[in-house]
């Protein structure tokens, strides 16, 4: 990994678990790294796949694995913030990210039925349902927006 891309990767995942994910001109300032820099090692990261997906088109961060930039239909909410996973998957890993008691008031995206999960750190504590993985984990990356 090339300097600044581990700072960068640190500090956006920093940033996520405790408040949201940065712009890349926050990222600069945090790091006292140019835009140019944080922009071009943002792009590297998602290049490798290292968990980091940019906006197609765009230099701003969709996701930093598991956490979403954007609003989705998996919220995972604590008393410390609310978040959002791109999955079911991902809000299951963020409320472990999180830790504490986590409410993780999900939709499910084919038939729109609420789905509600409870979490206690790292422990599922309320659950009905089933998750159902439309694509096979080894394909993912090859589509991870749509995944």
């Amino acid at each position: 990994m090339r300097p600044p891309d581990a700072a960068v990767r640190l500090f956006v995942y920093e940033s996520a678990r405790s408040d949201r994910i940065p712009s890349p001109r926050e990222i600069a300032r945090g790091l006292s790294i140019t835009p140019r820099e944080a922009v071009e090692s943002l792009r590297r990261l998602q290049e490798e796949h290292d968990a980091l997906v940019l906006l197609p088109g765009s230099a701003y961060i969709w996701m930093a694995e598991p956490f979403s930039a954007v609003p989705t239909d998996y919220p995972v909410e604590a008393e410390t913030g609310r978040w959002f996973g791109n999955c079911i998957w991902d809000a299951l890993a963020v409320a472990s990210l999180v830790g504490g008691r986590c409410r993780i008031p999900a939709t499910c995206p084919e038939s729109g039925t609420p789905l509600e999960l409870s979490t206690e750190g790292e422990t599922l504590t309320q659950t009905a349902g089933t998750v159902r993985f439309a694509v096979p984990p080894a394909n993912w990356w090859e589509s991870i927006g749509f995944t």
